[in-house]
């Protein structure tokens, strides 16, 4: 056989199995989808037994009572770093599990399918759940003396711009090309948890399905919204977000001097839900680019601190 002819059925031979691999990633994406709407979420904390629930959520902070919660995430999913920020910034001990994103056999016990989920154990016992990222910190929040940011409506206005457009401005860039959405399933080599052959079927399957999704589902939906033109550049986009928080959060109206955190001298739900956000892109080149580039690299090292994180740098 020729070269020339070699060259050809290995060049048919790729396409086929690249055209499987996108049909098999696209099948698992859609049974995740179905998934995810078999329980809702409301549905699943009503079942919870609430009165552990109550003793775990008034335990959160006492020490030597045996409980620990187990937070089911992604380390790349923007919700479950809200909700470890918060853990964090308020020092409830806890213990995170990496659910594998595409088959997500840590969650079989659970009905709900979705992270993060908190489930609070208590001496190495199975405990309730809290489940949706919005649910958690809040209910979480009333319990630590935050009650009256809950209702503030400029915290609230910041949450919702952390937890909307940021998000999702966040996630296109992330997913710009099938080389960065190849790169950001780069965080799954450092986990011990997921055998070699999930690992490997996220990157050649997941990284292309993530990029459609961003390019078919994401981009259409920030031009519908009003956050997006066509023919913007989404790194553009995600700039300006990042600059209107530094330019209007961490300012102080009255006196126009910069504020360390949204919240003054420590920081408030808005904080950690912002923190939490960008937290999915540490370590990437997004995270890398926001603080050589955005005027929010101080506020970040402050945020560490408050979270009780080493300093940043990429290993």
């Amino acid at each position: 056989m020729s070269l020339k002819g070699l060259g050809k059925k290995l060049f048919i031979g790729g396409s086929a199995v690249g055209v499987l691999a996108l049909g098999g990633g696209y099948a698992t994406y859609q049974r995740r989808l179905k998934e995810n709407r078999s329980m809702s979420a409301e549905a699943f904390n009503s079942q919870q037994d609430s009165s552990k629930v109550a003793w775990s959520l008034a335990h959160l902070t006492t020490k030597d009572s045996g409980l620990l919660p187990k937070l089911y995430r992604y380390t790349t999913c923007p919700w479950c770093g809200t909700v470890k920020s918060f853990l964090d910034c308020n020092n409830v001990n806890h213990e995170c599990v990496e659910v594998e994103p595409m088959l997500k056999g840590e969650l079989k016990e659970s009905a709900y399918k979705k992270v993060p989920q908190l489930r609070f154990d208590v001496n190495g016992e199975k405990g309730p759940y809290l489940v949706d990222s919005k649910v958690i910190v809040d209910t979480l929040a009333q319990q630590l003396g935050y009650g009256k940011q809950l209702s503030d409506e400029e915290v609230q206005r910041w949450r919702e711009w952390a937890r909307g457009p940021l998000v999702r401005l966040m996630t296109l860039e992330f997913n710009k090309s099938l080389i960065d959405a190849w790169s950001g399933y780069s965080y799954i080599d450092k986990c011990d948890t997921i055998p070699t052959w999930n690992k490997w079927f996220l990157k050649v399957v997941g990284a292309p399905v993530m990029y459609l999704v961003a390019l078919k589902i994401t981009r259409p939906n920030l031009i519908k919204d009003g956050y997006m033109k066509e023919g913007d550049v989404p790194s553009v986009q995600f700039n300006a977000q990042l600059k209107r928080f530094a330019e209007e959060a961490l300012v102080d109206p009255k006196t126009k001097k910069a504020k360390v955190f949204h919240g003054g001298n420590k920081p408030d739900l808005a904080d950690m839900d912002t923190f939490g956000v960008l937290q999915a892109v540490r370590g990437h080149r997004i995270y890398d680019e926001i603080i050589m580039k955005s005027d929010l690299s101080s506020w970040l090292k402050e945020m560490d601190k408050a979270a009780g994180n080493a300093a940043y740098g990429k290993s």
